[in-house]
């Protein structure tokens, strides 16, 4: 017998029904495609998300502290971290959803709706990486930072929150999509 998350008694033979769907699952490919179901990706990009909101908050510390050097290596680990995690996310999610929801109108038109947005969002938090890349962050541009920071930040924030709510509850084994 095992314990469950929420401390109620969970079966051996649960868990292995729900390791045995999984296992099923992660064989399913979407139509057309060889990109495999994942059960963990979800779950991964929660993760990334987690991450890379700790780092916001960090790189805004570090600013608001004056400890310049150590905003940019901020900025540099939330640059190669959102690089990886937006490719992972075009390829793994938006690609499959791509080929698993022509059958689904209203699904294939949100998910476009988000995959065009997020396109735009990160051209835009590109370009703010770069620019305080290329001239620093310090005294002079600490406030003009903090400012672009804080508008970007609610803008992920918002991003984050309807992905998790609405775009990420579309991946599913595409046996179990309409």
């Amino acid at each position: 017998m095992k314990f469950s998350l929420f401390g109620g008694k969970k079966s051996d033979s649960s868990n292995e029904a729900r390791a045995a769907q999984e296992a099923h699952a992660a064989q399913e490919v979407a139509p057309g495609t060889q990109l495999h179901f994942d059960p963990n990706l979800i779950k991964r990009f929660k993760g990334h998300h987690a991450v890379l909101v700790d780092l916001v908050g960090k790189i805004r510390s570090s600013a608001a502290t004056a400890d310049y050097p150590q905003t940019t290596k901020f900025i540099q680990k939330f640059k190669m971290l959102l690089n990886e995690h937006l490719l992972e996310e075009n390829i793994r999610l938006y690609t499959y959803l791509t080929y698993c929801l022509k059958e689904n109108p209203e699904g294939d038109e949100l998910m476009h709706e988000m995959r065009t947005e997020m396109g735009a969002i990160g051209r835009t938090v590109t370009r703010f990486i770069g620019h305080y890349l290329e001239h620093g962050v310090d005294a002079r541009n600490r406030d003009k930072f903090v400012a672009e920071l804080d508008d970007i930040t609610a803008a992920l924030a918002d991003r984050i929150e309807r992905e998790e709510r609405s775009l990420y509850t579309m991946y599913l084994p595409p046996s179990m999509i309409d």
